[in-house]
């Protein structure tokens, strides 16, 4: 099968190494800067490039990894749906309700699915929290909460698109994995939310650089997620409590589950090899394409992300 990347940044460049790394398919780049477009190409050894996504859809592809800034998605997303291509499209699924909403739209116009790489669902702590659950080991699960913070997100950037609302930035968006996971956790839609949002250092900003979100769903789990882009070190941590259990998790640490039973806590070995994370999200994709299978998280799922996404940033917003 033959790949697209459109959008060379980091994650697009993620991407790319993975699929080189892994040999998992044969791979084009599109990038509309030139100098960025050599020098991925150069390192990657990818000899079939484009300046423009309308250039590179007069060729042949199975797919498309889009990897563009969040206010691009819409667009992009037209493009190639109508060129007949089921997409992989970068998290979030765009920059707005409204543009989030006419993605799904023209998903199901032209029946085809984007497949939204909300990439930490394929990380063994994930999966390993997600099986318990399921499995009913914790019980009656009624609070989730999960933390994600770091000023590597910004430095990371090839542009300062995470710093500008109409650019679709902000730390709710950006950090938006907390709330997949957590709504993939809690397994049931959600009823209303309540968030408090900051410019705590960047007052420059149109967007917030710290929240607090809390989300109520309908079967009363309470999800509250931090998110910040200020702390020095970049880190994630879960804790989820249940009437005959706990699960807690730090990055580079074990899932700790705590037994009500015999009143102990035991480590469950689950550690993250991103290189897998990322060549597992890809593998998922070829999948779907070859055997027409379904997207972990479509187009709906992601319109449904969006729509938490936005109901947090008009909850903040009010209360400022």
């Amino acid at each position: 099968m033959k790949l697209l990347i459109h959008g060379a940044g980091y994650i697009g460049e993620v991407h790319l190494r993975t699929i080189k790394r892994y040999n998992l398919c044969d791979v084009a780049v599109c990038e509309m800067n030139e100098n960025r477009l050599r020098e991925v190409a150069d390192l990657y050894h990818v000899e079939e490039t484009y300046l423009t996504l309308d250039e590179a859809l007069k060729h042949p592809f199975d797919g498309v990894i889009i990897c563009t800034p969040n206010f691009a998605h819409k667009e992009d997303v037209k493009k190639c749906v109508n060129a007949g291509l089921n997409v992989m499209l970068e998290k979030p699924i765009a920059e707005s309700l409204e543009a989030a909403k006419e993605i799904y739209d023209q998903c199901r116009e032209n029946d085809k699915f984007a497949f939204v790489a909300y990439c930490l669902r394929f990380a063994a702590p994930y999966q390993k929290i997600k099986t318990m659950i399921t499995e009913g080991k914790l019980g009656k699960v009624f609070s989730i909460r999960a933390s994600v913070a770091g000023k590597k997100a910004i430095s990371d950037a090839k542009t300062n698109y995470r710093t500008v609302r109409a650019l679709g930035g902000g730390v709710i968006s950006d950090f938006s994995h907390e709330i997949d996971y957590s709504l993939w956790f809690a397994d049931s839609p959600v009823s209303q939310v309540k968030c408090i949002g900051n410019r705590a250092v960047h007052k420059e900003w149109d967007v917030f650089d710290t929240a607090e979100l809390l989300i109520e769903c309908q079967n009363d789990i309470a999800l509250s997620i931090h998110m910040d882009f200020l702390q020095p070190y970049f880190g994630r941590t879960i804790e989820i409590y249940g009437t005959e259990g706990a699960i807690r998790w730090r990055d580079n640490e074990s899932v700790k589950f705590y037994n009500i039973a015999n009143e102990t806590w035991e480590d469950i070995e689950s550690d993250i090899n991103w290189d897998h994370v990322y060549r597992d999200e890809v593998i998922h994709y070829l999948d779907c394409l070859e055997n027409h299978a379904k997207p972990l998280i479509d187009e709906k799922s992601g319109y449904e992300t969006f729509k938490v996404i936005d109901a947090c940033t008009r909850s903040a917003e009010e209360t400022i």
